[in-house]
């Protein structure tokens, strides 16, 4: 069962006391427990030694979670209650899409807490989560379309585990997995044509360096996917915490204060599971680097790849990196 199935389990208590929870016990996680407030709100309740930690630390309040260290609280479990101090985190949404989504880093979180945590370390933990919430109050990134095609093959992947490791820590990057002489560029057209937009760099790498260009076509439609569905399938494939956690605050940094409406978005996932095409980039059109003068930069053009054709990936068989894991 998951945290978030455990979570819809639990009753609302009747009460306006912010201190009071309904929780029932996590079994893979002995020294934590899954709460509801009185807002409806999910709540992370996580015992820690006690070391004094929490004495120089300052709890934190942000838009979507707040943070509390060392908090005596009054938890119903079994219909019996129990006063206890905890470290608490509680997301402040009853948005059913943004609870799995927190629910899904908390379970992260979680994972990375040895059995018996110490208050220093459930605060260093803390530290990771409170930068990706953080950066849901900040300026996106990059497109929503962008973030989907990136996480599609992904999740298309042979080996997510290798995509995503080589994934991009900032979305702004010239190339979206980077393994140094191999790259992976992900485009995605919306009007269902093989024309996209690339940077010279893009298409002009070192003589060592070879791109694969994935080209993928996006339709949004009511009854599609959206980034948070994709997530949910990619994570149920991935097994390093570590990895998980990179995703999420990758999407959170991508789509920034756009978060809610965004991942409402929802593209039609068998057109682009049927268009996924991939290309070498020797094979496409594009501004020639001895073209571009010196003190010109940021050169940016579109390319037809329609007639040009894509490349069968079991040339890649033998590689053991990146193109391998496509």
């Amino acid at each position: 069962m998951s945290m978030l199935d455990d979570f819809l389990e639990l009753d609302i208590p009747q009460t306006e006391n912010s201190k009071l929870f309904n929780a029932k016990a996590l079994n893979d996680f002995p020294f934590a427990k899954i709460g509801v407030n009185y807002l409806g709100f999910p709540v992370i309740l996580i015992l820690s030694k006690f070391d004094q930690t929490h004495l120089s630390q300052k709890n934190i309040k942000l838009k979507y979670i707040e943070l509390t260290h060392n908090l005596e609280c009054k938890v119903s479990e079994n219909s019996k209650f129990k006063f206890d101090n905890y470290s608490i985190i509680v997301f402040k949404s009853n948005e059913d899409t943004l609870q799995s989504y927190f629910l899904g880093i908390a379970t992260s979180l979680l994972n990375s807490l040895s059995k018996k945590p110490t208050q220093q370390e459930v605060f260093e933990t803390f530290k990771n989560f409170v930068e990706i919430f953080r950066s849901l109050t900040e300026t996106p990134t990059k497109t929503v379309q962008g973030l989907w095609a990136e996480l599609f093959l992904i999740e298309q992947s042979k080996s997510p585990e290798i995509l995503i490791n080589y994934w991009h820590n900032i979305p702004e990057e010239k190339f979206d997995f980077n393994a140094s002489s191999q790259k992976i560029e992900v485009k995605s057209n919306s009007n269902l044509e093989r024309v996209h937009i690339f940077t010279a760099e893009q298409l002009n790498p070192t003589d060592e360096s070879q791109i694969i260009i994935a080209s993928i076509f996006t339709k949004q439609v009511s009854n599609g996917l959206n980034v948070l569905d994709l997530l949910n399938k990619i994570d149920s494939r991935v097994l390093d915490d570590e990895l998980k956690e990179k995703v999420y605050k990758i999407v959170s940094k991508t789509l920034g204060n756009t978060f809610e409406q965004t991942t409402k978005i929802k593209y039609d996932y068998d057109i682009a599971k049927n268009s996924l095409r991939f290309y070498k980039h020797q094979d496409i059109s594009k501004v020639e680097r001895i073209n571009i003068p010196e003190r010109v930069s940021e050169v940016k053009f579109k390319s037809d790849l329609t007639n040009i054709s894509p490349i069968n990936l079991t040339i890649f068989e033998n590689d053991k990196t990146l193109f391998q894991s496509i």
